[in-house]
């Protein structure tokens, strides 16, 4: 892209810039199928692929860093999501670097491989879904909840927690 720092990624308001919305190349996607496929295309190398694995021409497009494509883009990319279902982009995409990964139903994501290995999720006392502390430290590890874990209430600690930090 040419420059580096903080004016490249946030010189626009919100929903303008590179990671907020703004990019055709990092954003979500609704499928044939009424689900979702977010996108992480930031670098060229992987933007390529991506346009590569959509059935797209390269050449034919504008540069991904040009701004003033960006909607037109998002157009485009959108219809071109809206031909397959999320597992079949899934399954294109598995394996490759095209950054592309599907957005999973609170079910789906008790389900998935990934959460599953790790462990990121159980419930609570009253049956709520509770993620474990991340990220997860090797030298100081979070305590994962489980069922006896009593959460607080919405606001139960607050005043404690500012009267610690000098208000009243």
């Amino acid at each position: 892209f040419g420059r580096t720092g903080a004016d490249v990624f946030w010189n626009e308001p919100r929903g303008g810039n590179f990671i907020d919305g703004g990019a055709h190349f990092y954003e979500v996607y609704k499928t044939k199928d009424d689900k979702y496929i977010s996108v992480g295309a930031l670098e060229p190398q992987f933007y390529s692929i991506l346009i590569q694995k959509m059935g797209l021409d390269e050449e034919a497009l504008p540069h991904q860093a040009d701004k003033s494509n960006w909607d037109s883009m998002k157009v485009i990319f959108a219809k071109e999501f809206e031909k397959k279902t999320r597992d079949e982009w899934c399954s294109l995409f598995a394996g490759s670097d095209g950054c592309v990964t599907p957005v999973l139903e609170m079910e789906e994501m008790m389900n998935h491989q990934h959460c599953k290995e790790r462990n990121i999720l159980s419930f609570g006392p009253s049956g709520a879904l509770i993620p474990a502390p991340a990220p997860i430290l090797s030298r100081t590890p979070a305590n994962k909840p489980d069922n006896s874990t009593k959460l607080p209430l919405s606001g139960q600690h607050s005043e404690q927690i500012l009267r610690e930090f000098g208000f009243n």
